[in-house]
Formats: structure tokens, C-alpha cells, sequence
């Protein structure tokens, strides 16, 4: 039978290869690194802290990432490093850096561990992300910011001090700063805080396309949420300039919180912001904009399966263990038409959701396109289903387990009931999606070796296909 067919494969999952764990293990880093990098092996430096920031599927290779503090014995000096590099699989043929005595951790420096099968470097500054170090300088956030506030209608803002703080950062991929201006006394009263990102490839230019989109009907959606404004964006340095949105929190906190907790109170909370959150994007679907490139389910099922090949020249066992599932997505997707595309946010999920005083607003339109909405509602599902499991310790078992998960059913359905009352969706496609989401999950936590995450997801994925239905018809 199908479910048979699809869950007993998806075991396969359960646990990562120890070759895959050991480097995201910052003790057994550090062991290598004391046993391999003559300095610190005979005392001329100490390592004081190793942290695994980093260790992710890119094509073929595993790329990782290292923030290390060391002490200099003769001085005494505290330093930070910054180590980079990729780990070879048992199966792939190794490349060992070619090292040439240079001093640890200063530019050019680089060094094999082969226990780990660890080819590792010194890395200066984040060559994906060029824009950052003007980002995160006063002065010179000061001097970018200026001239675009005044071409924003306050001709006459004069900046007289900025103070950038880097509140998410993804290295290799993104960062968003939010900078506290002040400027001298004028005529207008400029924005401050702004916040200010940089992304590697053409996300902030999709982001800019979307806002303003959204931004030139705002009635549509201006009553129900709080949107970012668009002031700027430069493009020869990807950077993206934008104004607030309130935040006390985020909707992923209070899941978070009312989840592990259980408390009424907070549960009762957390319903009333996701009919709020329902609302804020059934206004966005409904606001008649259009934006950025169609996602289908076929284009997000083939992006599944290239995680899926990508993994497989590691692990080839995971092939065979995803082809029945993401047979079954084709198929069943296949039976059911989707919903004409509306303007979507694409990656719509509760970290994105702010939450201030009694409203809501919603961010990162990075990847903001023109999608069924069954595509945000069912990948908010899944995100919320894997922020509550993340509570429990699945491994242990037992009525806690079920009971999260029967929680998470009922949030999940509360949700999708808010939206139905603003907009329409199709629940099956709803339900596709969040099983296509759910494996996702799984794949990301072994793509970006999250050795927690392995085991909850793969309870979430059999729970979410079990539940839905869709196995049996």
C-alpha cells in the first residue's frame, strides 16, 4: 500500500553518518585542531573556543565554517578567527590544501585535518557578502544612507550619527542590519531606525520589485498589516534599504513559548495572532499585485529532488529512500488542480511575522513571487509544525509526543480555518505543500547537518502523511 510504500522508506533518514556529525561536534574539532596545527599543539597559541557555525551541502561539496578564539602564550592577546573550508566525504576523492608555514589563522594560512577530512583556511571577510564591512561602520553606513534619504523626499536630512547593529546574519548568504539615526534639525522628520540588508545573488533585487509593488496599493492590505517601506536599493552592491516594521517579538517566539509551555493564556494568544497572521496574508494574496517569477509545485518538487541528488553523491543510500516519496508528490499533485496564482511571499513562516502591541507585520520578501496561495499557507504550516516539535524530546516518546503533535494539529487547522474566512484555498493542496515542506525539513537538517533536527522532522513528516489523508486516496 502507499503508506507503506512511502513511510517505511523515509527510515532511511533517521540518523546522519558519523563522518557527517563529527565536524559539526565543536569539541572534536577542537581535538583535531590542537593534534594538527603545530602551534597550537605545542602551546605557542591556545585555542580558548571552537563554535561549529557551519557545515552545509553546496552542489557537491560540504562547505564549513568555524569561529575560533585564540590566545597568543607569548602575549597574551586574545584573537578571533574565522575558518573556512569544505570536508570530503569517505567517497570523494580529497583535496588537502597546500600549506606553507604560515602563522594560524592569519590571511593565506591553511590546514588539513585528516581525521576529519577537513581542508580548512583563514577567512578575512565574507566574499559573498562585499557590502557587509560598509554596513557595519558608522561612518560609512552614515555616508550610504544620506543621499537616499533625501532622494526620498527629506531634501534637507543631515545625518549626524548612525548606530548600525547586525541583527541576523546568514555568512555566504545574508545579513540585515538595523541602524539608529539621528540627524540634525531640519524642515522633515527622516526615518530611524532603518534597516539595511545585503544578499548574495539577486534576493534584494526581488525584495525591492515586491515592496514596491505592494507599496502602490496599499489600501489593500495597510489595515489588516504592517509592511516594511521601500526607500532604496543598490544594486552594484546588492544592498536594500528599507523602513521599519514594529517588533516586540515574533509569531515564532510565542509558538515556541506557548507550545513547550501548554499555558491557556499563552495558547489563547497564539490563536488570536495566527487569525491575525491569516488575515495580514490572505490581504497580501488579495491585494491584485503582481511581482517576480511563478512558482509551481513542479518547479519547488524538482527543487526536493536536486537536494535529494545532491545528497546522494555523499550518501547514495538516499536516493532510494526519497524516490517513493516524491513519487507520490508528483502523483497526488497530478490529481489535484491548484488555485490561480496570486502574489505570494514565498518563504511565509512565523520567524517572518513580527509582532508589536496588537498587530502584525511581515517581512523578508526575498523570495516573493507569483504562486497558488496554498504554497504560504502550507509552508507556514510546516514551519509551525516544526518549531512546536522542537519542544519535545521526540526520542523519549510517549503522551508528551502526542499530545505536541495533536497541538500542532489543531493550531495548523485553526490557521488554515482564518484564512478560508478571508480567502479561498484548496485544503488538499494546503496538505501537499506541507508534506512537500515537511520533507524538506528533513532534508535541510541533513544538508545543514542540524544533528537535533533529524529525528523530530522525521516524527513531523510521517505524523503530517499519516494525518493528511492523502496516502489512502
Amino acid at each position: 500500500m502507499p503508506e507503506e510504500r512511502v513511510i517505511d522508506r523515509l527510515a532511511t533518514f533517521k540518523s546522519l553518518p558519523e563522518w557527517l556529525a563529527a565536524p559539526m561536534r565543536p569539541e572534536r574539532v577542537a581535538q583535531s585542531l590542537v593534534q594538527h596545527v603545530p602551534e597550537l599543539a605545542d602551546g605557542r597559541v591556545r585555542l580558548l573556543d571552537c563554535a561549529a557555525d557551519r557545515l552545509r551541502a553546496k552542489g557537491t561539496e560540504w562547505l564549513v565554517r568555524y569561529s575560533i578564539r585564540v590566545a597568543d602564550a607569548s602575549m597574551g592577546a586574545v584573537r578571533d578567527v574565522v575558518l573556512v573550508g569544505n570536508l570530503w566525504s569517505p567517497l570523494a576523492e580529497a583535496v588537502p590544501p597546500t600549506t606553507d608555514g604560515r602563522p594560524f589563522g592569519r590571511p593565506g594560512w591553511a590546514c588539513w585535518l585528516p581525521d576529519l577530512r577537513l581542508a580548512l583556511r583563514a577567512q578575512a571577510t565574507d566574499e559573498a557578502l562585499p557590502a557587509l564591512p560598509r554596513l557595519t561602520e558608522p561612518a560609512a553606513v552614515a555616508e550610504l544612507l544620506e543621499p537616499l534619504v533625501r532622494a526620498t523626499g527629506h531634501p534637507d536630512a543631515s545625518i549626524t550619527a548612525c548606530e548600525p547593529v547586525v541583527v541576523r546574519y546568514k555568512p555566504g548568504s545574508r545579513c540585515t542590519v538595523v541602524v539608529q539615526v539621528s540627524y540634525a534639525t531640519g524642515r522633515s522628520t527622516p526615518p530611524s531606525p532603518i534597516v539595511v540588508k545585503t544578499h548574495q545573488g539577486d534576493k534584494g533585487e526581488v525584495a525591492w520589485a515586491a515592496m514596491n509593488a505592494l507599496w502602490e496599493r496599499p489600501g489593500t492590505w495597510r489595515r489588516v498589516v504592517q509592511l516594511a517601506e521601500p526607500i532604496a536599493y543598490v544594486p552594484k552592491d546588492r544592498i536594500l534599504v528599507q523602513g521599519p516594521v514594529p517588533e516586540a517579538s515574533t509569531l515564532k517566539v510565542l509558538v515556541r513559548e506557548a507550545v513547550a509551555s501548554g499555558d491557556p493564556t499563552r495558547l489563547s494568544l497564539l490563536r488570536d495572532r495566527l487569525v491575525q497572521t491569516a488575515r495580514g496574508l490572505a490581504a497580501i494574496h488579495r491585494s491584485g499585485v503582481s511581482y517576480g517569477q511563478p512558482a509551481t509545485f513542479e518547479d519547488e518538487l524538482a527543487e526536493v529532488q536536486e537536494v535529494v541528488d545532491r545528497l546522494s553523491f555523499s550518501v547514495p543510500a538516499l536516493a532510494n529512500a526519497a524516490e517513493p516519496m516524491l513519487q507520490w508528490l508528483a502523483e497526488r499533485s497530478g490529481t489535484v488542480p491548484p488555485d490561480p496564482i496570486v502574489a505570494a511571499h514565498h518563504d511565509f513562516r512565523p520567524a517572518q511575522v513580527l509582532l508589536h502591541e496588537d498587530g502584525v507585520g511581515f517581512i523578508d520578501f526575498d523570495g516573493a513571487c507569483m504562486a497558488e496561495p496554498a504554497l504560504d499557507v502550507g509552508r507556514f504550516r510546516a514551519n509551525l509544525r516544526d518549531i512546536g516539535i522542537s519542544t519535545v524530546d521526540v526520542t523519549a516518546g510517549g503522551p508528551r509526543v502526542e499530545a505536541t503533535l495533536s497541538l500542532l494539529d489543531d493550531l495548523c487547522e485553526h490557521f488554515l480555518q482564518a484564512y478560508l474566512a478571508y480567502a479561498g484555498v484548496s485544503p488538499t493542496r494546503v496538505l501537499l505543500w506541507e508534506c512537500r515542506d515537511l520533507f524538506m525539513t528533513v532534508l535541510h537538517a541533513w544538508t545543514k547537518v542540524r544533528l537535533a533536527r533529524v529525528e523530530p522532522r522525521l516524527v513531523n513528516l510521517v505524523h503530517g502523511l499519516r494525518t493528511s489523508g492523502l496516502l489512502e486516496r
